[in-house]
C-alpha cells in the first residue's frame, strides 16, 4: 500500500494518471483528484518569469483579448496562455488552481471588505453625490467620460492618472509608483455594452501585461497587487490584480450604481467603494515604497499570512510555506525548529469540534486558528504521516465508528464524512476537515455545495442544518 503525507504529493505528482489523495484539501474544493492534478500539473513546469515571458509574448492587446471573437480570451489559439492568467472566464475547474486574491495581499483584502462594511464619511458621501451627478450625465464620447472621472478622482485624492502605452495598447488612467509598480488601473466604457468586450477581462490584461513586461526588478519582490477600476457608465467595481504563481484577478465588487438615487441603499454602496478606495491608495502608495530586497522569491508564490497564534495564548508564531497542496492548502514548517505543520483557509471552522476530538485523540492537534481580513480563516495543525480511509485495505472500523461516537457523544456534527476527510495512521483513526462541522442543531451546510458529483445524504443540502443521521448515513457507507 502507498503511503502518502497528509496534504502532500506522494512523488510530485509524476504519474498523473495515478489519483494521488491528498485527503484535506479535496473536500473544500469539492472535485475529483484527477481533475486537481491536472489543473495543477498546467502551471507545474513553469517559474513565475517563464510565466512572465510568455505573457509578454502571447497576450494580445487587452481590448482584443477581452472579446469573444478571435484573438480573445475564449480563442484555442491563446491555450497557452490559460496556464498563466486566471481571470474567472476560461473554465470554472481553473479557478480552483488559484489562491483568491485576498489571500495573496492584505491590501486588496481590505478593500474588498472595505466596500461591504466601511463606514463612509461625510467626505466620502459628498464625493459620490458628486461622481453621481457627472456619471449619470450623457457623454458623446468615452474619453469625454474618461475625462471627467479622472478629473473627479484626481482632485479627491490628489493623484494624477497617465494613460500608459504598451506596444499595442493604451490604458484609459493609470497610478504608477516610481519603483514601476501599477498601483491603479482605470477601464473606461462609455455606457454598458459599449465598445463590446468584457470590461473586467481588459482590464486584468492591462495589468497582467504591465506585472508581466514594466514591472522589471520589482516583479522579482513583489506580488505586484494592482487595484482594477472598471467604469461602465454610471456604473462602477472594483477589482484586484495581482502576480503570485500565476496572474489572477478577483473582482472585489459587483458593478455599482452611480445614479443619484439618495433614498437607495445602491448609493451607500458607491460610498462605500469610494471610501475603500480612498484608505487604499496610501496603503499601496506605502507598500511600494517598502518592497525589500530580502524578499523570499519562493514566497511570493504564496498567501501573505506566514504567522498564526498558538491557541492557548502562547505567543507569536513564523512559520514558512514549502509546498502548495491546492488554491486553499499548503505544507509548511515552523520557524526556526523546523516543525512539519498543515495550512489551511478557509471562510468558515469549528475549533471547538476540532479540539473536543483532538483530545479524544481522534483528530490531528490544532496549533493556530487566525481571523483575517474579509472573513478568511487561517487553520494550522499539526502535520501527520497517514494515509486516507479511501486509500485502506484493512479499514479499522471499530476505531472509526469510536471516532463518531465521540464526535456526537460531544455534542458536535461532522458533516462531510468522506473518505477523504478520514485518516489512518497505524490502525488509528483522525477526522479532519471541520469546516462544516458544529453544535448539534446549529451547524449549517455551506452554499454551493457539489451536487453533480458526490451524493449526500438525504435532507443534506445548501444551507440546510447538519443532523447526526447525516454523519451516520456517511458511516455506513464507509464500514
Amino acid at each position: 500500500m502507498k503511503k502518502t503525507r497528509t496534504g502532500a504529493w506522494s512523488e510530485k505528482h509524476q504519474d498523473l494518471d495515478e489519483k494521488i489523495v491528498c485527503c484535506v484539501m479535496y473536500s473544500l474544493l469539492a472535485i475529483s483528484a484527477d481533475d486537481v492534478i491536472l489543473q495543477l500539473a498546467g502551471i507545474e513546469g513553469l517559474d513565475r518569469e517563464e510565466i512572465a515571458a510568455l505573457i509578454n509574448k502571447k497576450l494580445p492587446a487587452p481590448s482584443s483579448y477581452s472579446k469573444t471573437t478571435a484573438g480573445g480570451w475564449a480563442d484555442s489559439s491563446l491555450k497557452k496562455l490559460r496556464p498563466c492568467l486566471n481571470f474567472h472566464r476560461q473554465h470554472a475547474l481553473q479557478d480552483q488552481r488559484t489562491t483568491p486574491v485576498a489571500l495573496l495581499d492584505p491590501i486588496l483584502a481590505q478593500v474588498a471588505e472595505d466596500c461591504e462594511v466601511a463606514s463612509p464619511t461625510e467626505g466620502d458621501c459628498n464625493f459620490t453625490a458628486r461622481v453621481a451627478s457627472a456619471m449619470s450625465a450623457n457623454f458623446t464620447t468615452e474619453a469625454e467620460r474618461m475625462k471627467k472621472f479622472w478629473q473627479l478622482l484626481e482632485h479627491e485624492n490628489r493623484v494624477k492618472f497617465l494613460r500608459i502605452e504598451f506596444d499595442d495598447a493604451k490604458t484609459d488612467g493609470s497610478l504608477t509608483h516610481p519603483k514601476g509598480g501599477l498601483m491603479v488601473n482605470i477601464e473606461v466604457k462609455n455606457e454598458v455594452g459599449s465598445g463590446g468586450g468584457a470590461i473586467h477581462v481588459q482590464n486584468a490584461a492591462y495589468a497582467a501585461k504591465y506585472a508581466a513586461g514594466q514591472a522589471g526588478v520589482l516583479r522579482q519582490l513583489s506580488t505586484c497587487p494592482t487595484l482594477l477600476i472598471e467604469l461602465a457608465g454610471p456604473n462602477m467595481s472594483l477589482s484586484g490584480a495581482v502576480f503570485s504563481n500565476l496572474v489572477v484577478c478577483d473582482q472585489l465588487t459587483p458593478m455599482v450604481s452611480l445614479l443619484w438615487q439618495p433614498h437607495s441603499p445602491l448609493m451607500l454602496q458607491a460610498a462605500r467603494c469610494f471610501a475603500a478606495l480612498r484608505l487604499a491608495l496610501p496603503r499601496l502608495l506605502a507598500y511600494y515604497d517598502g518592497v525589500q530586497s530580502q524578499v523570499l522569491r519562493q514566497q511570493l508564490d504564496f498567501p501573505y499570512p506566514t504567522n498564526f497564534t498558538t491557541l492557548g495564548g502562547g505567543g507569536q508564531v513564523h512559520f514558512q510555506y514549502v509546498q502548495r497542496l491546492s488554491c486553499l492548502c499548503f505544507k509548511g514548517v515552523i520557524q526556526p525548529h523546523g516543525q512539519s505543520v498543515f495550512i489551511k483557509f478557509c471562510r468558515s471552522y469549528s475549533t471547538a469540534a476540532h479540539q473536543a476530538m483532538a483530545a479524544a485523540g481522534y483528530a490531528p492537534a490544532l496549533l493556530g486558528f487566525e481571523q483575517l481580513v474579509q472573513g478568511w480563516l487561517l487553520i494550522v495543525q499539526e502535520f501527520v504521516d497517514a494515509v486516507s480511509w479511501d486509500e485502506m485495505v484493512d479499514k479499522p472500523v471499530q476505531s472509526l465508528k469510536a471516532a463518531v461516537r465521540a464526535l456526537h457523544a460531544a455534542g458536535f456534527v461532522h458533516g462531510d464524512l468522506r473518505g477523504c476527510n478520514i485518516l489512518v495512521a497505524a490502525s488509528a483513526v483522525s477526522l479532519i476537515d471541520f469546516e462544516w462541522a458544529g453544535l448539534m442543531g446549529t451547524a449549517k451546510y455551506p452554499y454551493f455545495m457539489n451536487h453533480v458529483d458526490i451524493q449526500w445524504p438525504e435532507g443534506a443540502g445548501d444551507g440546510r442544518l447538519v443532523t447526526e443521521s447525516h454523519d451516520l448515513w456517511w458511516l455506513n457507507n464507509l464500514v
